[in-house]
């Protein structure tokens, strides 16, 4: 199973919808994953495998070894779908 974790400032707002949107997408492909929300200063970015944030905090993950997929414009949700489906297949999912 692979880890998800969708980071941005509060942990509230924009993580928590890119959360469901990504748990959607996942379950749509039937990929074994779970994703949770956090935010940008209690996240531990290497314990898991792939990190969805926006660029401004990608930055500031960028020494993770977790995978980043940044996404700036939340509703594009096919934009979503295929960085999902690029890193999933990265890590042989």
């Amino acid at each position: 199973m692979l880890k998800f974790v969708t980071v941005c400032g509060a942990g509230v707002g924009s993580s928590m919808m890119l959360r469901l949107f990504s748990q959607d997408i996942l379950d749509d492909e039937d990929i074994d994953a779970l994703v949770d929300a956090s935010d940008i200063s209690s996240v531990t970015p290497d314990d898991y495998d792939v990190v969805i944030t926006t660029s401004d905090f990608a930055d500031r993950l960028s020494s993770s070894t977790a995978k980043i997929i940044r996404i700036d414009n939340m509703m594009d949700k096919n934009f979503l779908r295929q960085e999902i489906l690029r890193v999933t297949e990265e890590l042989g999912a």
